[in-house]
């Protein structure tokens, strides 16, 4: 880089200079700001008594990366600097709440990654792409504000006008829950763009809203408030007392002082297994081999809720023998309906209507002829089914002892009210929306919905801030979206249609966090225009083409969601002006819809959006929300599914006569389907290991990889093995190997961890390119996903393990890697 010429190469960011900026002579700030060679740097200065003395300003502000915690904090700022975080209690002050990494923005907030202005890569332009130019050697040079919104809706426009507004793609990551993504979404559907549908996390979801008619993602559960009523709790494929920045897990120990039950389900022996009743470890893959197991002990013990059952499931809903559908009150009613199913009056074989929310003396078992349609009950179906996997059966393949899988379902069955969490992790798996129906029904069974004490997921629903359709305006004309796994073919291949600029904001994911990274690379290298908007220079933005700086959370006022955690909604009150050159990602919407001729659909300032927006929602009074800094939403119930279910017999389906299939396998009852977990995958022998990425206690996805205080106890990639594995493959504690797979490698080092099973390795997820010596663990995984759950399978994943070859340089993480307050920073910058 020169002063002269503005040209930057990788580190395009340094940080020289930002002290300066900014008029600050403390030592932490300095260090966190320090260039390898930066003779100013704090572990070089002597920073006195004055950093101790003076006067605090304390402003109230949230933190709001993509976690659980949503937590309202207090910042300390004094000269003009950022000192010290703490948590601030909420309205509701039970769910005060804040993380180690929550308190830690003292360094994120002046890290040297942090974009200082808008950038274009040297050798783009809007006529002469030069795709092959972006990665890890782009150069980049400085450019206005201006200029850089010129440059982006001129080549918008261009693209719109040759090839349709589809063309260009708006991509949403989940970086920031403020409310900037509701106008990216306004611009999105104006000007007529493909948008972003999720493909991460929805499968538990998908199959969860199979039989309930409600989730997408987890779905919803009661609020973290009454989980101490909740006698037994299942906590199935979450480490909830590790990587859960919130307090839920202290409501299950709330929950466990009074008498509950744990039972964790987990081929991990993590934090939370450790303070089980019952750990139920289960190898990767097999949970609806278990939950069917335990639907079979359910219905064994005759423990199942009859009156649950009649009154708000469609257990007693005649199914037809002939074809296989529920039998509809039209064919046996004159003024039936289509949508109406029958039953029969236990005793007297009497047809009636089933309908919502009744409690009649309706058979739940037996065979019956109906104006001679020969008929059994949904539940018959289901009992059936599950007789094929009596826990004496399913031990073996499942790894889990078959008294324990009795003893654990016994507990949620006859203890009271109680329920099951998973977590995200099983539907990581191809297959994983099986998983959301097995779980969904066998709560049915147990007639746990609607009760206190029930728990459906492994984090509260919280609240949103409800905005109506305001993101899509009634006189838009919205694109077509796509779901995260179909990008790659989109912009490669034209399927289902040619995608050939993106902007993408609040987002590591392409060049980062999405599977089959190396595909995704491949994508952004066939588009004309690769738009980033970030806080930090990650490996995304190092691939794009135009870069927009956005500023820390401390410098931007927003209202935040407490989506997934608790039941208020903050406000986030900007602590500092935003440093160097960085915007808001609204100024740059707002900036693009002007020079697209949609300027008069956006208010002139984001506090006027937000104020529009908080108009729109009854339960929020804005100047009681700007003031307090938090404001409970009162509309959100503390316990779910207390109404008729929003399914077309407005029931729990215990059968599904309009189920979907796939490779071969229909979904009207639970049936396990595996890919890589299979015992038969075709490449189990050459890849003999299942890998997986478990979120990490010390990043929230890729955010805060760069934070000093967290690599020094966390300073590299490993790969968790147990140590049988490991010897078999002459593999010592603490060596260094590789693994690979047909789509590619990485190379870190090896711990012996007993916690993971044999077969079973991980490295956590969120590390970037510049933490590896080679490779990476997204070059691992593939972008395969099932026609049902459209969701990236992260953990459904195969590899074999080998020693790392003995000319491995290991320098970079002897010299450069962050060990502590007093380290030199890492090289800015993605490899």
């Amino acid at each position: 880089m020169t002063d002269n010429d503005g040209l930057y190469r990788r580190d395009v960011l340094k940080a020289g200079g930002a002290a300066a900026a900014l008029g600050l002579g403390g030592g932490e700030f300095l260090q966190g700001l320090a260039e390898r060679g930066d003779h100013t740097a704090a572990s070089k200065h002597n920073t006195g008594i004055e950093n101790y003395v003076g006067q605090n300003d304390v402003i109230q502000t949230v933190c709001s990366p993509n976690c659980r915690g949503k937590c309202p904090i207090d910042v300390h700022v004094r000269d003009g600097q950022v000192r010290k975080v703490e948590p601030h209690p909420p309205e509701d002050e039970q769910y005060k709440r804040a993380c180690v990494l929550g308190l830690s923005h003292t360094q994120r907030v002046y890290d040297p990654t942090r974009l200082k202005y808008p950038m274009k890569r040297t050798d783009w332009s809007p006529d002469d792409p030069n795709p092959d130019g972006r990665g890890p050697d782009a150069e980049f040079e400085r450019v206005s504000w201006d200029e850089a919104l010129d440059l982006v809706a001129d080549k918008m426009q261009s693209l719109k006008t040759d090839h349709g507004a589809e063309s260009v793609l708006f991509h949403e990551g989940s970086g920031n829950y403020g409310q900037t993504g509701k106008a990216f979404s306004r611009l999105a559907s104006l000007f007529g763009s493909t948008q972003s549908a999720w493909g991460i996390d929805a499968n538990v979801g998908r199959g969860f809203n199979r039989v309930t008619g409600t989730g997408f993602f987890l779905p919803p559960t009661n609020e973290a408030e009454d989980w101490e009523n909740a006698n037994t709790i299942i906590v199935w494929g979450s480490d909830i007392f590790s990587s859960q920045f919130q307090m839920d897990a202290s409501k299950v120990l709330d929950a466990v002082e009074s008498g509950a039950k744990l039972v964790v389900v987990d081929p991990v022996y993590t934090t939370t297994a450790s303070k089980a009743d019952l750990w139920l470890p289960v190898k990767p893959g097999k949970d609806v081999h278990l939950a069917l197991a335990m639907m079979h002990t359910v219905f064994e013990d005759e423990t199942y809720d009859e009156q649950f059952l009649r009154k708000r499931t469609t257990g007693p809903a005649l199914v037809r023998k002939d074809t296989g559908d529920l039998l509809k009150s039209s064919t046996v009613f004159d003024d039936g309906s289509d949508d109406q199913v029958v039953a029969v009056e236990q005793g007297s074989n009497t047809p009636v209507e089933l309908e919502p929310e009744t409690d009649g003396p309706y058979a739940l078992f037996g065979e019956f002829t109906v104006d001679g349609i020969e008929c059994e009950t949904a539940l018959t179906r289901l009992r059936d089914h599950v007789a094929d996997y009596a826990p004496s059966k399913v031990a073996e393949k499942t790894g889990v002892d078959a008294e324990n899988i009795r003893t654990a379902v016994r507990w949620l069955a006859t203890r009271g009210p109680g329920g099951i969490a998973p977590s995200y992790a099983i539907g990581r798996y191809k297959h994983g929306h099986v998983f959301g129906q097995t779980y969904a029904m066998l709560m049915g069974l147990t007639g746990d919905y609607g009760r206190h004490g029930n728990i459906h997921a492994h984090h509260a629903g919280g609240a949103s801030l409800s905005t109506g359709g305001w993101g899509t305006p009634e006189d838009a004309d919205p694109g077509p979206s796509l779901f995260f796994p179909e990008y790659p073919d989109a912009m490669i291949d034209g399927d289902p249609h040619k995608v050939r600029a993106v902007y993408s904001i609040e987002s590591n994911m392409m060049g980062n966090q999405f599977p089959d990274r190396q595909r995704f690379r491949k994508a952004i290298r066939s588009l004309e225009m690769y738009v980033v908007a970030d806080m930090h220079h990650t490996d995304t933005v190092q691939h794009a083409d135009i870069i927009l700086p956005a500023p820390h959370w401390f410098e931007q006022e927003d209202i935040t969601s407490g989506w997934g955690s608790h039941p208020h909604l903050g406000y986030r009150h900007k602590v500092q002006e935003p440093m160097w050159e960085a915007r808001d990602d609204y100024y740059a919407v707002r900036g693009l819809a002007e020079r697209l001729g949609f300027g008069d659909y956006f208010p002139e300032t984001k506090r006027e959006m937000l104020r529009e927006l908080a108009s729109r929602d009854d339960a929020i009074d804005f100047e009681t929300l700007f003031e307090q800094g938090t404001q409970k939403k009162q509309d959100v119930p503390i316990v779910k599914y207390t109404d008729e279910f929003p399914t077309d017999t407005g029931r729990i389906k215990m059968y599904d006569d309009d189920a979907p299939s796939e490779e071969g396998v229909t979904f009207d009852v639970p049936r396990p389907l595996e890919d890589r977990t299979a015992d038969d995958y075709e490449k189990a022998d050459e890849y003999p290991l299942m890998f997986m990425q478990k979120h990490s206690r010390f990043r929230i996805h890729s955010q805060y990889e760069m934070v000093n205080w967290v690599r020094e106890v966390n300073p590299e990639p490993q790969l968790d093995i147990h140590p049988s594995d490991a010897k078999a493959r002459g593999i010592e504690d603490g060596e260094y190997v590789r693994v690979y797979n047909d789509r590619g490698e990485m190379i870190v080092k090896a711990k012996y961890n007993e916690a993971f099973q044999p077969g079973l390795v991980n490295t956590d997820q969120g590390w970037w390119s510049r933490d590896y010596l080679k490779g990476h663990h997204n070059d691992l995984t593939h972008n395969e996903v099932s026609e049902v759950g459209q969701t990236m399978s992260f953990y459904d994943v195969r590899v074999a393990v080998e020693p790392a070859p003995d000319d491995l340089d290991t320098e970079k993480y002897e010299t450069d890697n962050p060990r502590g307050t007093g380290a030199e920073t890492s090289r800015v910058g993605g490899d």
